[in-house]
């Protein structure tokens, strides 16, 4: 087993989740590699609190909170319809739209036969 397969399983390994063999797949793992080692010896980063006197209190404050509305929680923000850097990559885009059109448009379009005379579409001799 690799690093990687390792470390995919490390959390189900921890919870006794994994089947023997892939548990002991993993054991084997962690004996001879010191960086996965390291991770599972390593404390979680966040301790689990104690429920102590303030957890009803904390849990009030949480339950009011998320009972506000969204919009009383949330500050106002001004925000332009347009950012401006795409406001001037639209102009651009639009200023060569019609640039282009202006210079490639001449009226009539015209087709050329396979020997390479021209004739015009939309006219009668």
């Amino acid at each position: 087993m690799n690093c990687h397969a390792a470390r995919a399983v490390l959390d189900l390994h921890a919870e006794g989740r994994l089947t023997s063999r892939r548990a002991r797949s993993v054991e084997a793992h962690l004996s001879s590699c010191a960086n996965c080692r390291a991770l599972v010896e390593r404390p979680t980063a966040a301790p689990a609190r104690a429920a102590g006197s303030d957890f009803k209190a904390r849990l009030a404050a949480t339950m009011k909170a998320a009972s506000q509305p969204a919009a009383a929680r949330a500050e106002s923000v001004d925000l332009p319809l347009w950012p401006r850097d795409l406001s001037a990559v639209a102009f651009a885009a639009a200023l060569l739209a019609v640039i282009s059109g202006l210079i490639g448009w001449s009226g009539v379009p015209a087709q050329r036969w396979p020997d390479g005379d021209e004739i015009a579409v939309g006219r009668m001799p």
